[in-house]
């Protein structure tokens, strides 16, 4: 009597593979394969499928989605039904055999041989029909490791592979099972030879396929290696020094931004900076390239100390690797508070939990110490460096130093010099004007103090501190 191979314990199956017998074969082994293959592909997608991943896989969902059905509704259940008839089948085709065998009669023998013959021809069918769904799953396969849940490669790469593995049994057995029949056959056997090859022919592309996604996970933990070797060499180069000045932290926030931008396509796997200003997002250098798992929280602590109360803008602790920073701020603070946390983080060896008043890059009333300062300079230096503010002010303002004049009052306000010394009163006044002015000699862009992320005031200082502008 047949049982349902897929009714019993996976210890039991995997025992009936191992007795030494023929049922279940290699037949039902591939698409057992083919099945592991299904259900690894629909469980990636269904990750893909999240809430939290429907806005960054949108484009790709409503495929994935598709092929999700035509595994589900079709494939798997295809491959359940093979899996046992390869057992029956090929059980058929053996028993045959064994009777064609033990027969004496020679004219007997002979018709059990070609009914061996025929079911054995049932049982190259089956591995053809297994080779044609594991390709179908092999190509899904692919398109699944590409566009679909990044974090579960792992699992549409065995898929891959379990699929490729399926149809390279099959073709074996196939070729196998041929070697059985005679001239008398050669159409048949002609038939399933040229319907092979075109197999075979589509089995070595895959395989490729196969290796090729091997070789981009390769690539990419070599690519990382080199990501986290850099850092390494500019973390000790940093830390190994008792004193740094602000030019050496300069010099700091210099390396480490061209740091991100050589490795932007590994940081940012998706939506790759295409302008160096755009590499400077703190939190992600955080997180991608110093390994510190970054927060945003709602609210940190309220703290006293000498110079008065304040509420927690920022905490770093260097022994775990974790930056939290608060929400309760607006986001230019938040942003240069992560900055400043990031310059510790390079740049000092604090061995405790430090916490951190809320900064936005502009002078405070009270006494920082050294380690504070340097944080801020490395905060500063970081978000609006020196080369980058430049070349953006001169594209925006069509100078390098911008000077009142005729023509620059006209540009700026449409109005004549005394009426923008007016409006503006002093130098801060007019760096405030042109941080956060939108608009010059017809032409509009986004504020330069919005392009850095950083507010109008911080701007405004840093425009002065590089000499940009003259009262």
């Amino acid at each position: 009597m047949n049982i349902n191979l897929l009714e019993i314990t996976t210890d039991e199956l995997l025992e009936k593979f191992g007795a030494g017998k023929h049922k279940p074969g290699s037949g039902s082994a591939a698409a057992l394969q083919g099945m592991l293959t299904a259900k690894l592909l629909t469980t990636v997608i269904s990750l893909t499928n999240l809430p939290k991943r429907q806005k960054k896989y949108g484009k790709y969902l409503p495929n994935l989605l598709k092929m999700d059905k035509k595994i589900q509704e079709r494939i798997f259940p295809k491959l359940t039904e093979l899996f046992q008839e390869d057992a029956i089948q090929f059980d058929k085709a053996i028993t045959a055999r064994k009777e064609r065998d033990n027969e004496n009669d020679v004219v007997k023998s002979n018709l059990l041989g070609k009914k061996a013959l025929k079911e054995l021809k049932g049982a190259i069918d089956i591995p053809i029909e297994i080779t044609k769904l594991c390709i179908e799953l092999a190509e899904i396969a692919d398109y699944v490791f590409d566009n679909a849940f990044q974090g579960a490669r792992g699992d549409s790469q065995v898929a891959l592979s379990g699929a490729v593995a399926g149809i390279a049994g099959c073709l074996s057995i196939i070729q196998l099972n041929l070697l059985s029949f005679g001239s008398d056959e050669y159409s048949w056997t002609s038939k399933i030879n040229t319907e092979t090859k075109r197999l075979k022919k589509r089995f070595i592309e895959l395989n490729k396929i196969a290796e090729s996604k091997i070789e981009k996970l390769e690539n990419e933990v070599s690519d990382k290696a080199q990501l986290y070797k850099d850092v390494d060499k500019l973390l000790r180069d940093l830390k190994s020094k008792t004193k740094l000045t602000y030019k050496e932290i300069e010099v700091a926030a210099s390396d480490f931004q061209n740091l991100l931008w050589k490795h932007k396509e590994l940081i940012w796997i998706n939506n790759t900076p295409n302008h160096p200003a755009k590499v400077l997002q703190p939190g992600i250098a955080l997180k991608k390239a110093l390994a510190y798992n970054f927060v945003q929280v709602e609210k940190l602590d309220i703290i006293d100390d000498e110079y008065g109360t304040f509420e927690t803008a920022g905490i770093i602790d260097q022994k775990d690797r974790i930056v939290l920073v608060s929400n309760n701020f607006d986001k230019n603070t938040q942003n240069f508070t992560t900055a400043h946390e990031l310059g510790h983080a390079l740049l000092h060896k604090q061995a405790v939990l430090h916490r951190d008043r809320p900064i936005n890059g502009t002078s405070d009333n009270f006494k920082r110490n050294i380690t504070e300062r340097q944080a801020d300079k490395f905060a500063t230096n970081f978000l609006m460096p020196a080369k980058l503010v430049k070349n953006e002010f001169v594209e925006m303002f069509q100078t390098e130093r911008f000077i009142i004049d005729e023509l620059t009052a006209f540009n700026l306000i449409k109005d004549s010099p005394s009426k923008l010394r007016k409006d503006c009163k002093n130098l801060r006044g007019l760096a405030l004007k042109l941080a956060s002015s939108e608009r010059y000699n017809n032409q509009s862009f986004v504020s330069i103090a919005e392009l850095f992320n950083v507010s109008f005031s911080a701007m405004a200082i840093r425009l002065e501190e590089l000499g940009l502008i003259e009262y």
